[in-house]
């Protein structure tokens, strides 16, 4: 059980290294399993009666649960004075065929702006029928896994496509003219961080996400698959930009992998900035993808 806790806190550990190389970032993502892999060391050693060496596990559950507090600790949002605007953010996998499925849920969601990720030709046609409530669009149907649909039922000032550095976009930045009020959406999806290169484009998307972000007033709303957790060093150019989290206050909420709880993790995020808060979030249904949706209701 000691041997246990140290090579399960000796993992946890390489993710503060995760600055200097991508393998030790991917450590980063699981902090809730770390936490729950302490506390049944730190059982089984009170069973045991090992009581000075459950001070091990109790000294490696500080980092998860310094990085798990703010998600279930209190969280004061902005005024939440307007009616509201609800967001939602599906990554529906390129290979993913329950299209009626993905459609009916969506519909009966009723969401105001609506970002997939992974969109074919095939799912192209799928949510088409999206556009009778959603009229507004951007659609970049791919047989890779980075083509998009967005639906909004907010007129779509403008907008313009980031390309990915491997194929595909890997960023869509659009303004919207919500009831005269212009708001700033990025649709996001970066390479997964499957290779040193890879890393380094999803970083890279980051970065230039922190860079457009720079003396912006307007509100903010980024969603997205972003292939990393929170605790990733990848975002820390988001925070920096004032970005934060809508789980903040509301609880973890798994949406990869999540009927895999060894592995699953949060990386379809809902983020924001500015005079906008977060009333409500939560996780959709499984739905045939390896991630399940997010949707939001926020206000401002």
């Amino acid at each position: 059980m000691v041997l246990l806790s140290l090579l399960g806190g000796g993992v946890s550990l390489f993710g503060l290294g995760g600055a200097r190389w991508w393998i030790f970032d991917l450590c980063n993502h699981f902090q809730a399993q770390y936490f729950g892999f302490q506390v049944l060391c730190l059982l089984g050693l009170f069973v045991l009666r090992r009581f000075r060496w459950a001070l091990l596990p109790a000294v490696f559950l500080i980092l998860p649960c310094w990085n798990l507090a703010p998600y279930y600790l209190p969280h004061k949002d902005a005024p939440l004075l307007s009616r509201p605007l609800r967001v939602l953010s599906f990554n529906v996998l390129l290979t993913n065929t329950r299209y009626a499925d993905t459609l009916h849920w969506v519909q009966q969601t009723h969401p105001d702006i609506a970002f997939f990720p992974e969109v074919t030709h095939s799912w192209e046609l799928g949510l088409d029928p999206l556009k009778t409530t959603m009229p507004h669009s951007i659609i970049y149907a791919d047989t890779h896994n980075f083509g998009f649909a967005l639906f909004s039922k907010y007129p779509i000032v403008e907008h313009v496509l980031v390309p990915s550095r491997f194929h595909g976009i890997t960023m869509v930045q659009v303004t919207l003219d919500v009831d005269g009020r212009q708001v700033l959406f990025f649709g996001m999806h970066p390479p997964s961080p499957l290779s040193a290169d890879l890393s380094e484009a999803r970083d890279d998307a980051f970065k230039e996400l922190a860079k457009q972000l720079h003396g912006e007033t307007r509100p903010v709303i980024v969603v997205g698959d972003f292939n990393a957790t929170p605790w990733s060093h990848a975002v820390e150019p988001l925070h920096k930009a004032g970005l934060r989290d809508s789980m903040l206050g509301r609880g973890l909420s798994a949406t990869w992998r999540r009927n895999f709880p060894l592995v699953a993790i949060p990386i379809d995020q809902i983020l924001l900035r500015g005079p906008i808060g977060t009333e409500a979030r939560w996780t959709g249904p499984d739905l045939g993808s390896d991630h399940w949706p997010v949707v939001g209701d926020l206000r401002w």
